[in-house]
């Protein structure tokens, strides 16, 4: 029940029960009357619950050519648990791969993933731009890029 306040009736700091992200929920208001305004009813409206936008977050890094890093990143979407998805990281928009060509990426487990890469022997000693980049079907595309200094 919601008091009304000068004819509206507002609900603040209300959690959205997951079930009514099912298609096909609607929502109704019904004003139970009083002594100067007899019973209302308003029509049913269909709910339509915006998706929520997680962040992802990943750290820059300094390393030297040919070592070993360490690539994480962290997907937070409230205080929901993230167990589905994954990550793809990519150093100036080229996608990270291992020694035989493949795409190294890690399932996302517990919000986070983490991903060791050797850096080529041969890299240049500059800054750099690594992306982390999460798909997953629950959610859009999001990415988060940080800076790699190569010394």
């Amino acid at each position: 029940y919601v008091k009304v306040v000068n004819g509206t009736a507002t609900i603040e700091n209300y959690i959205v029960p997951t079930d009514w992200t099912k298609e096909g929920t609607t929502i109704e208001a019904i004003y139970s009357g009083s002594t100067k305004c007899a019973k209302l009813t308003s029509q049913k409206t269909d709910i339509t619950v915006a998706k929520s936008v997680p962040t992802l977050t990943t750290e820059s890094i300094t390393a030297g050519a040919g070592d070993t890093i360490t690539l994480t990143a962290t997907i937070t979407d409230g205080d929901k648990l993230i167990s589905r998805g994954k990550v793809v990281f990519k150093i100036n928009g080229k996608t990270v791969k291992d020694a035989n060509g493949k795409v190294i990426y890690a399932k996302v487990s517990d919000n986070q993933v983490s991903v060791t890469y050797t850096l080529p022997d041969d890299m240049k000693a500059k800054d750099y731009n690594i992306t982390a980049v999460f798909s997953s079907s629950d959610y859009d595309r999001l990415e988060d890029t940080k800076v790699l200094t190569v010394n």
